[in-house]
């Protein structure tokens, strides 16, 4: 339903991320993870009288959140991100691409999209760095050079960890020598942060 509200208006409506794997993986739950082209001021106007619940605590970062008969849903325009050396917190643009969003997600597996509501249409599955094959593979990679993906944003390494910890995969070795060579960069990460990917870790 929600897919089809935004393609009436010419909007583009994608599950994207986590939630893609998990689909795949036969865990998808009740907490969705949607990008779009639209504007966070558009998204308001399409899910107005829709959604049960909305919030924008994340509105900064281009996300719009809901709930919908219990499913809580996160819409995020695209995005493009450039990351100052001595923070993991970046300085957000809205993109017009998806392909652009893609590319700066953590890893492969968690780059796919399904376009919605034609999910079953010739094309509406977007995998451009292979992440489908990693899943089959269980392997976790990065969709461009691990060293830069780290760089970015360390926290990332610790994200490597959890999945492979939750899903019992393993790390490309090119992702294991990036966080080896990497590992002082988690110093510019919160304590607050750290601790929670070590919950979920463990």
């Amino acid at each position: 339903d929600l897919g089809e509200r935004f393609a009436a208006t010419g909007h583009a409506l994608h599950l994207v991320g986590g939630s893609v794997r998990d689909a795949m993986l036969g865990r998808l739950g009740d907490d969705l993870d949607l990008t779009t082209d639209a504007p966070p001021d558009v998204v308001d106007q399409l899910i107005d009288g829709w959604a049960d619940v909305v919030w924008d605590a994340g509105r900064a970062f281009g996300t719009v959140g809901l709930q919908k008969a219990g499913t809580r849903v996160e819409i995020t325009t695209y995005r493009a991100e450039s990351y100052d050396a001595a923070s993991r917190k970046p300085a957000v643009s809205f993109g017009t691409s998806l392909h652009d969003d893609l590319m700066r997600r953590d890893f492969a597996m968690n780059a796919m999209a399904l376009a919605l509501p034609d999910w079953r249409a010739p094309g509406s599955f977007v995998d451009l760095y292979g992440g489908m094959d990693d899943l089959a593979a269980e392997l976790i990679r990065t969709p461009g050079a691990p060293e830069a993906s780290f760089d970015d944003d360390p926290l990332r390494m610790l994200r490597a960890a959890r999945f492979a910890a939750q899903l019992g995969f393993r790390l490309d070795p090119a992702v294991v020598a990036a966080m080896t060579d990497r590992a002082d960069r988690i110093t510019i990460v919160s304590a607050e942060r750290i601790r929670a990917e070590l919950e979920k870790l463990l």
